[in-house]
Protein backbone atom coordinates (compact mmCIF):
# COMPACT_ATOMS: atom_id res chain seq x y z
CA UNK A 1 0.00 0.00 0.00
CA UNK A 2 1.43 3.77 -0.89
CA UNK A 3 1.96 6.25 1.84
CA UNK A 4 -0.66 8.38 0.13
CA UNK A 5 -3.16 5.36 0.46
CA UNK A 6 -1.91 4.93 4.03
CA UNK A 7 -2.64 8.76 4.94
CA UNK A 8 -5.82 8.25 4.21
CA UNK A 9 -6.58 5.57 6.48
CA UNK A 10 -7.79 7.55 9.77
CA UNK A 11 -11.05 6.40 9.11
CA UNK A 12 -9.80 2.72 9.05
CA UNK A 13 -7.93 3.20 12.76
CA UNK A 14 -10.98 5.16 13.79
CA UNK A 15 -12.75 1.79 13.18
CA UNK A 16 -10.60 -0.20 14.96
CA UNK A 17 -10.73 1.60 18.30
CA UNK A 18 -14.71 1.76 18.39
CA UNK A 19 -14.60 -2.09 18.32
CA UNK A 20 -11.71 -2.61 20.57
CA UNK A 21 -13.94 -0.40 23.07
CA UNK A 22 -17.13 -2.31 22.34
CA UNK A 23 -15.56 -5.71 22.80
CA UNK A 24 -13.65 -4.19 26.31
CA UNK A 25 -17.04 -3.09 27.39
CA UNK A 26 -18.57 -6.06 26.71
CA UNK A 27 -15.85 -7.71 28.64
CA UNK A 28 -16.06 -5.64 31.48
CA UNK A 29 -19.37 -6.24 31.83
CA UNK A 30 -18.88 -9.98 31.62
CA UNK A 31 -16.68 -9.69 34.70
CA UNK A 32 -19.15 -6.78 36.45
CA UNK A 33 -21.98 -9.46 36.95
CA UNK A 34 -20.23 -12.55 37.00
CA UNK A 35 -21.92 -13.87 33.60
CA UNK A 36 -21.26 -14.97 30.46
CA UNK A 37 -23.68 -13.23 28.51
CA UNK A 38 -24.70 -10.30 30.34
CA UNK A 39 -27.50 -7.79 29.31
CA UNK A 40 -25.92 -5.27 27.62
CA UNK A 41 -27.98 -2.23 26.31
CA UNK A 42 -30.66 -3.63 24.11
CA UNK A 43 -29.96 -7.15 23.87
CA UNK A 44 -27.61 -9.84 25.37
CA UNK A 45 -23.96 -9.08 24.08
CA UNK A 46 -25.43 -7.56 21.11
CA UNK A 47 -22.07 -6.04 20.17
CA UNK A 48 -20.74 -9.61 19.12
CA UNK A 49 -22.96 -9.23 16.14
CA UNK A 50 -20.78 -6.92 14.33
CA UNK A 51 -17.57 -5.94 16.89
CA UNK A 52 -15.20 -8.29 15.73
CA UNK A 53 -16.43 -8.50 12.02
CA UNK A 54 -14.79 -4.75 11.71
CA UNK A 55 -11.37 -6.29 12.96
CA UNK A 56 -11.62 -8.66 10.66
CA UNK A 57 -12.80 -6.74 7.84
CA UNK A 58 -9.80 -3.82 8.72
CA UNK A 59 -7.68 -6.39 8.45
CA UNK A 60 -7.99 -7.89 5.10
CA UNK A 61 -8.57 -4.39 4.18
CA UNK A 62 -4.53 -3.62 5.17
CA UNK A 63 -3.82 -6.80 3.39
CA UNK A 64 -0.87 -6.64 0.83
CA UNK A 65 -0.72 -9.23 -1.11
CA UNK A 66 2.22 -8.05 -3.22
CA UNK A 67 4.46 -7.36 0.07
CA UNK A 68 2.95 -11.03 0.72
CA UNK A 69 4.19 -12.88 -2.37
CA UNK A 70 7.69 -10.79 -1.96
CA UNK A 71 7.98 -12.44 1.42
CA UNK A 72 9.99 -15.65 1.57
CA UNK A 73 7.49 -18.20 3.40
CA UNK A 74 9.78 -18.67 6.33
CA UNK A 75 10.41 -15.02 6.72
CA UNK A 76 6.82 -14.41 6.20
CA UNK A 77 5.59 -17.25 9.21
CA UNK A 78 8.03 -16.37 11.54
CA UNK A 79 7.20 -12.24 11.43
CA UNK A 80 3.64 -13.34 11.78
CA UNK A 81 4.57 -15.26 14.70
CA UNK A 82 6.62 -13.09 16.44
CA UNK A 83 4.22 -9.99 15.71
CA UNK A 84 0.65 -12.28 16.69
CA UNK A 85 2.00 -14.89 18.84
CA UNK A 86 4.59 -13.97 21.05
CA UNK A 87 2.59 -11.12 22.61
CA UNK A 88 -0.15 -13.41 23.23
CA UNK A 89 1.75 -15.74 24.84
CA UNK A 90 3.58 -13.04 27.21
CA UNK A 91 0.23 -11.63 28.06
CA UNK A 92 -1.50 -14.77 28.73
CA UNK A 93 1.58 -15.98 30.69
CA UNK A 94 1.10 -12.44 33.07
CA UNK A 95 -2.41 -13.56 33.58
CA UNK A 96 -1.21 -17.05 34.56
CA UNK A 97 1.09 -15.23 37.02
CA UNK A 98 -2.06 -12.72 38.60
CA UNK A 99 -4.69 -15.90 39.02
CA UNK A 100 -1.99 -17.86 40.00
CA UNK A 101 -2.60 -20.80 37.89
CA UNK A 102 -1.94 -22.50 34.50
CA UNK A 103 -5.10 -23.32 32.75
CA UNK A 104 -4.66 -25.83 29.95
CA UNK A 105 -3.52 -24.96 26.07
CA UNK A 106 -6.77 -25.39 24.48
CA UNK A 107 -7.93 -22.42 26.64
CA UNK A 108 -4.90 -20.33 26.06
CA UNK A 109 -5.58 -20.54 22.69
CA UNK A 110 -9.57 -20.06 23.00
CA UNK A 111 -8.89 -17.17 25.08
CA UNK A 112 -6.81 -15.17 22.59
CA UNK A 113 -8.59 -16.79 19.61
CA UNK A 114 -8.10 -13.27 17.52
CA UNK A 115 -4.74 -13.55 17.33
CA UNK A 116 -4.68 -17.32 17.08
CA UNK A 117 -6.88 -17.44 13.81
CA UNK A 118 -5.68 -14.34 12.25
CA UNK A 119 -2.15 -16.53 12.21
CA UNK A 120 -3.79 -19.09 10.85
CA UNK A 121 -5.38 -17.14 8.17
CA UNK A 122 -2.77 -14.83 6.87
CA UNK A 123 -0.11 -18.10 6.89
CA UNK A 124 -2.59 -20.37 4.59
CA UNK A 125 -2.99 -17.33 2.21
CA UNK A 126 0.64 -16.62 2.35
CA UNK A 127 1.30 -20.29 1.49
CA UNK A 128 -1.47 -20.80 -1.10
CA UNK A 129 -0.26 -17.40 -2.72
CA UNK A 130 3.20 -19.40 -3.70
CA UNK A 131 0.92 -22.10 -5.47
CA UNK A 132 -0.97 -19.81 -7.72
CA UNK A 133 -0.65 -15.81 -9.17
CA UNK A 134 -4.29 -15.58 -8.92
CA UNK A 135 -6.24 -13.56 -6.39
CA UNK A 136 -9.51 -14.90 -6.66
CA UNK A 137 -8.06 -19.07 -6.33
CA UNK A 138 -6.32 -17.52 -3.65
CA UNK A 139 -9.29 -16.35 -2.15
CA UNK A 140 -11.43 -18.98 -2.51
CA UNK A 141 -8.96 -21.89 -1.90
CA UNK A 142 -8.54 -20.25 1.54
CA UNK A 143 -12.20 -20.33 2.30
CA UNK A 144 -12.85 -23.51 1.00
CA UNK A 145 -9.61 -25.33 2.90
CA UNK A 146 -10.77 -23.97 6.08
CA UNK A 147 -14.64 -24.79 6.41
CA UNK A 148 -13.64 -28.64 4.57
CA UNK A 149 -10.87 -29.14 7.12
CA UNK A 150 -12.01 -31.33 10.07
CA UNK A 151 -12.11 -28.78 12.93
CA UNK A 152 -10.23 -28.99 16.39
CA UNK A 153 -10.04 -25.67 17.28
CA UNK A 154 -9.99 -23.76 13.87
CA UNK A 155 -13.68 -23.06 13.33
CA UNK A 156 -12.64 -19.37 14.24
CA UNK A 157 -10.21 -19.39 11.88
CA UNK A 158 -13.02 -20.47 9.76
CA UNK A 159 -15.09 -17.82 10.43
CA UNK A 160 -12.32 -15.20 10.21
CA UNK A 161 -11.40 -15.70 6.67
CA UNK A 162 -14.63 -14.48 4.52
CA UNK A 163 -14.52 -11.47 6.55
CA UNK A 164 -10.14 -11.06 5.41
CA UNK A 165 -11.35 -11.03 1.72
CA UNK A 166 -14.46 -8.54 2.18
CA UNK A 167 -12.06 -6.48 3.60
CA UNK A 168 -9.79 -6.60 1.16
CA UNK A 169 -12.34 -5.99 -1.75
CA UNK A 170 -13.15 -3.61 0.38
CA UNK A 171 -10.03 -1.49 -0.40
CA UNK A 172 -10.75 -1.96 -3.89
CA UNK A 173 -14.65 -0.31 -3.96
CA UNK A 174 -14.23 2.18 -0.79
CA UNK A 175 -14.18 5.15 -2.69
CA UNK A 176 -17.01 4.84 -4.98
CA UNK A 177 -19.14 3.96 -1.85
CA UNK A 178 -21.38 7.30 -1.67
CA UNK A 179 -23.94 8.07 1.59
CA UNK A 180 -26.88 5.90 -0.80
CA UNK A 181 -24.76 2.57 -0.46
CA UNK A 182 -23.97 3.35 3.38
CA UNK A 183 -27.63 4.73 4.54
CA UNK A 184 -28.81 1.37 2.95
CA UNK A 185 -26.37 -0.97 4.62
CA UNK A 186 -27.12 0.67 7.75
CA UNK A 187 -30.90 0.33 7.60
CA UNK A 188 -30.04 -3.49 6.77
CA UNK A 189 -27.87 -3.85 9.39
CA UNK A 190 -30.93 -2.57 11.57
CA UNK A 191 -33.50 -5.13 10.19
CA UNK A 192 -30.96 -8.00 10.73
CA UNK A 193 -30.10 -6.56 14.71
CA UNK A 194 -33.51 -6.61 15.48
CA UNK A 195 -33.38 -10.39 14.92
CA UNK A 196 -29.99 -11.12 16.46
CA UNK A 197 -29.93 -13.46 19.25
CA UNK A 198 -26.65 -15.06 20.93
CA UNK A 199 -27.36 -18.45 19.21
CA UNK A 200 -26.72 -17.10 16.28
CA UNK A 201 -22.61 -16.04 17.34
CA UNK A 202 -19.68 -17.94 17.27
CA UNK A 203 -19.23 -18.16 20.55
CA UNK A 204 -22.48 -20.51 20.81
CA UNK A 205 -22.71 -22.28 17.35
CA UNK A 206 -19.25 -22.77 15.97
CA UNK A 207 -19.52 -23.88 12.25
CA UNK A 208 -18.24 -27.57 11.38
CA UNK A 209 -19.42 -28.62 8.08
CA UNK A 210 -18.99 -32.24 8.69
CA UNK A 211 -21.91 -32.18 11.04
CA UNK A 212 -23.67 -29.18 10.54
CA UNK A 213 -27.23 -29.01 10.59
CA UNK A 214 -29.86 -26.61 9.62
CA UNK A 215 -30.02 -24.61 12.62
CA UNK A 216 -25.88 -24.32 12.21
CA UNK A 217 -25.89 -23.08 8.46
CA UNK A 218 -28.32 -20.49 9.73
CA UNK A 219 -26.11 -18.84 12.10
CA UNK A 220 -23.44 -19.38 9.77
CA UNK A 221 -25.13 -17.18 7.05
CA UNK A 222 -26.71 -15.21 9.39
CA UNK A 223 -23.43 -13.85 11.32
CA UNK A 224 -21.86 -13.22 8.19
CA UNK A 225 -24.37 -11.14 6.57
CA UNK A 226 -24.93 -9.29 9.89
CA UNK A 227 -21.42 -9.12 10.38
CA UNK A 228 -20.09 -7.75 6.86
CA UNK A 229 -23.36 -5.50 6.32
CA UNK A 230 -22.64 -3.43 10.06
CA UNK A 231 -19.01 -3.50 9.47
CA UNK A 232 -18.69 -2.43 5.97
CA UNK A 233 -21.38 0.17 6.49
CA UNK A 234 -19.87 1.09 10.05
CA UNK A 235 -16.47 1.75 8.39
CA UNK A 236 -17.91 3.67 5.19
CA UNK A 237 -19.81 6.11 7.75
CA UNK A 238 -16.80 6.81 9.51
CA UNK A 239 -15.09 7.39 6.15
CA UNK A 240 -17.40 9.94 5.14
CA UNK A 241 -18.13 11.27 8.75
CA UNK A 242 -14.13 11.98 9.57
CA UNK A 243 -13.80 14.20 5.82
CA UNK A 244 -16.45 16.89 7.53
CA UNK A 245 -15.17 19.36 9.56
CA UNK A 246 -17.45 19.26 12.03
CA UNK A 247 -16.48 15.42 12.46
CA UNK A 248 -12.84 16.09 12.14
CA UNK A 249 -12.00 15.42 15.74
CA UNK A 250 -12.13 12.03 14.81
CA UNK A 251 -8.97 12.42 13.81
CA UNK A 252 -7.88 12.92 16.87
CA UNK A 253 -9.19 8.82 17.86
CA UNK A 254 -7.51 7.64 15.19
CA UNK A 255 -3.71 7.94 16.50
CA UNK A 256 -5.12 4.84 19.12
CA UNK A 257 -5.74 2.34 16.11
CA UNK A 258 -2.47 1.10 16.11
CA UNK A 259 -2.55 0.08 19.59
CA UNK A 260 -5.85 -2.20 19.27
CA UNK A 261 -3.87 -5.36 19.77
CA UNK A 262 -2.61 -4.55 22.78
CA UNK A 263 -5.26 -3.09 24.20
CA UNK A 264 -7.06 -6.61 23.32
CA UNK A 265 -3.68 -8.71 24.81
CA UNK A 266 -3.49 -6.52 28.09
CA UNK A 267 -7.87 -6.11 28.90
CA UNK A 268 -7.70 -9.88 29.71
CA UNK A 269 -4.95 -9.81 32.15
CA UNK A 270 -7.22 -6.25 33.84
CA UNK A 271 -10.19 -8.51 33.87
CA UNK A 272 -8.42 -10.58 35.40
CA UNK A 273 -7.20 -8.74 38.23
CA UNK A 274 -11.08 -7.04 38.38
CA UNK A 275 -12.17 -10.54 38.77
CA UNK A 276 -10.02 -11.45 41.75
CA UNK A 277 -10.93 -7.88 43.81
CA UNK A 278 -14.81 -8.31 42.93
CA UNK A 279 -14.68 -12.45 44.17
CA UNK A 280 -12.37 -10.79 47.31
CA UNK A 281 -14.92 -8.26 48.23
CA UNK A 282 -17.75 -10.22 46.91
CA UNK A 283 -19.56 -7.38 45.19
CA UNK A 284 -20.92 -7.61 41.43
CA UNK A 285 -23.51 -5.78 39.77
CA UNK A 286 -26.87 -7.59 38.80
CA UNK A 287 -29.39 -4.55 37.45
CA UNK A 288 -28.27 -4.05 33.69
CA UNK A 289 -28.94 -0.03 33.97
CA UNK A 290 -26.13 -0.28 36.88
CA UNK A 291 -23.97 -2.35 34.82
CA UNK A 292 -24.33 -0.17 31.64
CA UNK A 293 -22.70 3.13 33.25
CA UNK A 294 -20.09 1.19 35.87
CA UNK A 295 -19.11 -0.94 32.51
CA UNK A 296 -18.70 2.16 30.32
CA UNK A 297 -17.07 4.18 33.26
CA UNK A 298 -14.45 0.78 34.11
CA UNK A 299 -13.94 0.43 30.14
CA UNK A 300 -12.73 3.93 29.10
CA UNK A 301 -10.36 3.88 32.88
CA UNK A 302 -9.27 0.44 31.33
CA UNK A 303 -8.58 2.04 27.76
CA UNK A 304 -6.37 4.54 29.20
CA UNK A 305 -4.64 2.86 31.33
CA UNK A 306 -3.36 0.70 28.70
CA UNK A 307 -2.23 3.17 26.04
CA UNK A 308 -0.43 4.43 28.85
CA UNK A 309 1.37 1.23 29.65
CA UNK A 310 1.80 0.45 25.68
CA UNK A 311 3.75 3.83 25.43
CA UNK A 312 6.02 2.85 28.03
CA UNK A 313 6.45 -0.47 26.92
CA UNK A 314 6.98 0.61 23.37
CA UNK A 315 10.39 2.82 24.59
CA UNK A 316 12.03 -0.45 25.45
CA UNK A 317 12.53 -2.85 21.73
CA UNK A 318 12.67 -6.25 24.53
CA UNK A 319 9.55 -5.05 25.96
CA UNK A 320 8.28 -3.62 22.88
CA UNK A 321 8.82 -7.11 21.22
CA UNK A 322 7.09 -9.14 24.27
CA UNK A 323 4.50 -7.71 24.91
CA UNK A 324 3.46 -5.50 21.84
CA UNK A 325 4.91 -7.35 18.97
CA UNK A 326 7.06 -4.60 18.27
CA UNK A 327 10.05 -5.15 15.73
CA UNK A 328 12.51 -3.18 13.45
CA UNK A 329 10.33 -0.16 11.98
CA UNK A 330 7.20 -0.65 13.92
CA UNK A 331 8.50 -0.48 17.22
CA UNK A 332 9.46 2.95 16.71
CA UNK A 333 7.17 5.73 18.07
CA UNK A 334 7.03 7.69 14.85
CA UNK A 335 4.62 8.25 12.07
CA UNK A 336 6.71 5.20 9.65
CA UNK A 337 6.20 3.19 12.77
CA UNK A 338 2.75 3.52 13.58
CA UNK A 339 2.18 2.90 9.64
CA UNK A 340 4.07 -0.53 9.73
CA UNK A 341 2.73 -1.18 13.02
CA UNK A 342 -1.29 -0.58 11.93
CA UNK A 343 0.00 -2.86 8.65
CA UNK A 344 1.80 -6.10 10.75
CA UNK A 345 -1.97 -7.02 11.43
CA UNK A 346 -3.05 -7.54 8.43
CA UNK A 347 -0.01 -8.28 5.79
Amino acid sequence: MSNSAKKRLDYLDVSKVLAIYLVTFAHCAQVLCGEKFPALLVSKDSFISVNMAIFMIASGFVMNLDKMKATPLKDYILQKAFRLLLPMTTWYAVMCVVTRSVPNAPTYWSLYWYLGAMFVCLSLIKLLTTVTSSTFLVCVLSVLILTLMPMISFERSCYMMPFLWVGYGLRHIIDRINIFPIVFLLIIYAVLYYFWDINYSIYVSPFHIWNADAHAILALLFRFAIGTIGGVGIICLLRMLISHRAFAWLKSVAKYGPYTLGFYTMSFVLNAILVRVLWHTNWFISKPGWLDLASLVVTTLMMILMYWIQKMLEKNKISGALFLGLFQADSVPTKEGRNARRDGQGE
